[in-house]
């Protein structure tokens, strides 16, 4: 069955956000106070494809308006946005009258069935045991996904999207699997730096 395509609004953005992580964003052009408004007045989300060194990525992420914060006299706005769900951007529109922002054709990331393995949980497990000395049960994984875990970590944009453009919950995997390994062994280190330094 092949993945329905949808149409909606469009705001490219310098900036990643993963399912379910929050963001805040001070809007200020014409276009995008236009797009803000019309979302809020249907209820409506939005995307954000992510933009890297000047060009339209084809990987993004759906958003709902979750707040809005402040509104100004001249119709700027403060919003926080929430991710909601990955998509591929199959087209897209900068403008698309009679309105001012643009617009994209959209396919959604495919539902990720498969839980995190057994060796990412024990990766977690330690990564939260060293930075917070907290101890978790393996049942909590039961309820995370993949992304969930991600935003355990302080990813950059590129990595960020580069987790988003992953096909399948193995090849995400891969990604994080590193980046988890040396926090585990930056924190080691550091903890054992201070050791060192309250001993002597």
């Amino acid at each position: 069955m092949s993945t329905p395509q949808l149409t909606i609004p469009i705001f490219p953005l310098n900036m990643v956000l993963l399912p379910s992580e929050s963001a805040t964003l001070h809007i200020f052009e014409e276009r995008y106070k236009q797009l803000v408004s019309d979302c809020l007045l249907n209820d409506a989300h939005f995307g954000i494809p992510f933009v890297y060194k000047k060009t339209i990525q084809d990987v993004g992420i759906e958003v709902r308006i979750s707040k809005v914060i402040k509104k100004y006299e001249n119709g700027e706005m403060d919003i926080t946005i929430e991710g909601v769900r990955v998509f591929h951007l199959i087209e897209y529109s900068e403008i698309l009258p009679p309105k001012l922002y643009g617009a994209g054709v959209i396919v959604y990331e495919e539902f990720l069935k498969d839980p995190p393995s057994n060796f990412l949980k024990l990766l977690v497990k330690e990564f939260l045991w060293v930075s917070q000395q907290k101890e978790i049960s393996s049942d909590i994984f039961e309820k995370v996904s993949i992304y969930g875990i991600a935003r355990l970590l302080d990813l950059s944009p590129v990595e960020k999207y580069e987790l988003l453009k992953a096909n399948n919950v193995l090849n995400k995997e891969s990604l994080l699997k590193p980046k988890i390994k040396l926090f585990i062994h930056l924190i080691k280190l550091e903890n054992e730096l201070k050791s060192r330094f309250l001993l002597n």
